[in-house]
């Protein structure tokens, strides 16, 4: 089954639930809420919305689930029926407007020093902390967000090269003193 061929299927009229789909070479599910027929939330690990959006066409589907009459509690505010399909049929989702509307933050301390050079991506980001929940397990989720809210950080936004070194750093003390080497050495970055 395609992907479209799913989307297809499942995102019709009086359709509600959650479409669970596994990719290739790819550890987290990624869940669609449909309500009433209409993608209405995606969530795929700890990726940002709009980062799962671009990065669809290239994803290579392994098997597809519905979980029927799932309650639809989350809704992004962003045109996510057109971007999905539009995704399957191999196209780039193009960017939308805000995504998600956050809710107001209070100040935080800053450990690092302000943001300065070159950004790191999002996606890599996410993959350490992806990385590092694999090593912890699921108190990693929690401790992976106050790291980046120590560091005055927004998730699912690039960051700069300064603070990601000291994120790095501050996830591996966290991590096991037998994993922590290499998981500095996978998800670092490299020493000039």
């Amino acid at each position: 089954m395609r992907l479209l061929d799913a989307f297809n299927q499942y995102l019709v009229k009086g359709q509600q639930g959650q479409l669970v789909i596994k990719f290739a070479n790819d550890v987290h599910l990624c869940k669609i809420l449909i309500a009433d027929g209409t993608a209405v939330h995606i969530s795929h690990g700890r990726i940002d919305p709009e980062i799962i959006l671009q990065a669809l066409p290239g994803k290579t589907l392994e098997w597809v689930n519905f979980i029927a009459g799932y309650p639809v509690r989350k809704q992004l505010d962003l045109p996510l029926q057109e971007r999905l399909l539009q995704a399957a049929k191999g196209g780039q989702a193009p960017a939308a407007a805000p995504a998600v509307v956050q809710q107001p933050q209070q100040a935080k301390p800053v450990l690092a020093a302000p943001p300065s050079g070159p950004l790191i991506a999002a996606v890599k980001v996410a993959a350490a902390v992806d990385g590092f929940i694999d090593q912890i397990g699921p108190l990693g989720t929690i401790l992976a967000e106050n790291i980046t809210k120590s560091l005055n950080h927004t998730a699912g936004e690039p960051m700069a090269q300064s603070i990601y070194s000291s994120f790095i750093t501050a996830l591996g003390k966290e991590v096991p003193e037998a994993a922590r080497e290499n998981f500095i050495e996978q998800f670092g970055l490299p020493t000039p």
